[in-house]
């Protein structure tokens, strides 16, 4: 799943406008706007932190959704045309195992 329609799922879920959930983790609400709209990059696990406090979700759902986007954003640039979510997802899983 993109990240962008996933945050705004979760952030209309929680009752919250763009500028609730930005002032509740101290980001911009162009920021938060520019990501539920796929013009900026997923955020970081950090970030996924604030926002799944804000939302009141679970912390490792949100990375995990920002993480599969980040990696098909960078495969894509690197010339791949389609990342398999399966896979993307199973590597995620297998690297949060690991620590």
């Amino acid at each position: 799943m993109k990240f962008g329609p996933y945050l705004k799922r979760c952030r209309v879920s929680a009752s919250l406008t763009q500028k609730e959930l930005a002032q509740r983790c101290g980001l911009s609400d162009a920021y938060i706007n520019r990501v539920e709209n796929q013009e900026a990059d997923p955020p970081t696990h950090e970030v996924c932190a604030a926002l799944a406090r804000a939302l009141g979700t679970h912390e490792k759902e949100l990375w995990k959704c920002a993480f599969t986007a980040r990696l098909d954003r960078w495969l894509r640039k690197e010339g791949f045309k389609k990342t398999h979510e399966v896979l993307a997802s199973a590597f995620f899983d297998d690297l949060t195992n690991r620590q």
